[in-house]
C-alpha cells in the first residue's frame, strides 16, 4: 500500500523505518500541526535521552558531534564505523525506555570507503538501531560542510549516484537477509528496513544547478529523503524543492551561529566564508517551503559546549583565555548560555588541522 501523500510503500510495524515513516505521515495528515517536524543533532546517549524526554519526534545522530563529544576532535573524516555504531547502539537503547521512541536517523557521513566498506556500513548501523542513514558526496576524508565553506571537495555526480545506489543495494539486501531469518523464527514478514537519506555538498563547489542534477537522481534512484547542504537562499531551497516531487521528503539543515538571532558577523572567525548572512529559517518557515524535516545538527553541542566552558570558568575561578584568575568558591552563580559556533571549532580545533594540513597537504 502507499498512501497518497508518501512516496514509499507503508512499512509494517516491525520494520525500523515504521516510526519514522508514521512521523512523517502524521505530520503530512494532520491540520492540525504547524512547521517542519524538528530535528535535534543529539551526539550521546545522555543527549538523545533528554530530547526524548521531552518529546522529540525524531533525532539525528550528528557525525560532527560524536567527533567532538567522543573523541574531542573535529568532523574531519577522522571518526570510523565502529566509533558511530556504538554510539547508535548507546543512543537507540537509552530513547527505547521513553514512551514512544523517536525514530533516529544515523550519519553515514561518505560510507566509509568503497562497495565493500557501503555494505558493512548501512547493515552494521541497521542492525544497530538506524531508523534512516544519510549518505552524502563529499571525497574522503569529509569534512562538516558549513566549516570547509568553499574548500570543499566533492566526488563526481556519477560516483555520488553510485554511492546512493550502492546504499540501496545494502540496504535492500541486508532486509532481505534479515526477512528470511524472520521467517523462519516467527514465519512473519520483516519490514522494510532502514531509509537512506541521499544527501548532497556540492553546492559551493559546483554549482545550486548541480545541486538540481544530483537530488533528481537520488530521487529516481529510490532515496527516501533528499537532503541539498548549504544552499544559499531561500530561493534556492524553494527551487530545489518544486523540481521534485512533491511526495519526496525532505530536509533543511541550519547552523544557529550563535545566541544573536541577527547572526551578528563578530561571531564569524574568518574560517567560513559561506553561510555569514543566511537568516535562520523558523519551522513555520521551512514547511511553507514543502520540506518535512528541520536538523538543527549542532544546536545541542553548541549549548553543552557553551555550559561546560561557562562552567569550567566559575567553578576553576580562572578565564584561561583572558588570563584572569580570581578566587573560588567552586559554586556556580552566573548564567549558562549557548556558545557560538566559531567556539565550538575552535574547541575541538578546527583551526590546527587546517594548518597542519597546509603544512603538509597529503592526499
Amino acid at each position: 500500500m502507499i498512501d497518497g501523500i508518501m512516496p514509499v510503500p507503508r512499512p509494517p510495524p516491525q520494520s525500523s523505518s515504521y516510526p519514522l515513516y508514521s512521523t512523517i505521515l502524521h505530520h503530512r495528515s494532520s491540520k492540525s500541526l504547524s512547521g517542519a517536524i524538528p530535528l535535534a543533532g543529539v551526539h550521546d546517549a545522555l543527549s538523545a535521552k533528554i530530547f526524548a524526554h521531552h518529546g522529540a519526534p525524531a533525532l539525528f545522530l550528528s557525525g560532527f558531534g560524536v567527533s567532538a563529544s567522543l573523541l574531542g576532535i573535529p568532523d574531519a573524516g577522522m571518526t570510523n564505523l565502529v566509533e558511530m555504531e556504538m554510539m547508535t547502539r548507546h543512543v537507540h537503547s537509552a530513547v527505547r525506555s521513553s514512551g514512544a521512541p523517536p525514530p533516529l536517523i544515523v550519519d553515514g557521513d561518505t560510507g566509509y570507503g568503497g562497495a565493500s566498506n557501503m555494505l558493512r556500513t548501512i547493515s552494521t548501523l541497521s542492525r544497530a538501531g538506524a531508523a534512516a542513514i544519510s549518505i552524502e558526496d563529499q571525497m574522503f576524508p569529509k569534512k562538516c560542510t558549513i566549516a570547509a565553506g568553499s574548500k570543499i571537495q566533492i566526488v563526481a555526480r556519477e560516483e555520488a549516484c553510485e554511492r546512493v545506489r550502492g546504499a540501496i543495494g545494502a540496504r535492500d539486501l541486508h532486509y532481505e537477509q534479515h526477512q528470511q531469518q524472520e521467517q523462519i523464527i516467527t514465519n512473519e514478514p520483516c519490514g522494510k528496513g532502514t531509509w537512506i537519506v541521499a544527501r548532497t555538498d556540492c553546492r559551493m563547489a559546483y554549482g545550486f544547478d548541480e545541486v538540481i542534477e544530483r537530488c533528481l537522481r537520488f530521487e529516481e534512484l529510490g532515496a527516501e529523503v533528499i537532503y541539498a547542504e548549504n544552499l544559499q537562499s531561500v530561493d534556492e531551497y524553494q527551487q530545489l524543492r518544486d523540481r521534485l516531487d512533491s511526495r519526496t521528503v525532505t530536509m533543511i539543515a541550519q547552523v544557529q551561529e550563535s545566541i544573536n538571532l541577527n547572526n551578528n558577523d563578530d561571531d564569524d572567525d574568518g574560517t567560513n566564508d559561506v553561510g555569514k548572512k543566511k537568516p535562520l529559517l523558523t519551522l513555520q518557515e521551512i514547511a511553507e517551503l514543502g520540506y518535512d524535516l528541520a536538523l538543527f545538527g549542532v544546536t545541542p553541542l553548541q549549548c553543552v559546549v557553551g555550559a561546560l566552558d561557562a562552567t569550567a570558568k566559575q567553578f576553576l575561578g580562572r578565564n584561561k583565555d583572558d588570563d584572569d584568575d580570581t578566587s573560588t568558591t567552586g559554586i556556580i552563580t552566573e548564567p549558562i548560555s549557548m556558545a557560538a559556533f566559531s567556539d565550538v571549532k575552535r574547541v575541538v580545533g578546527f583551526a590546527e588541522l587546517e594548518r597542519f594540513e597546509s603544512d603538509f597537504p597529503c592526499t
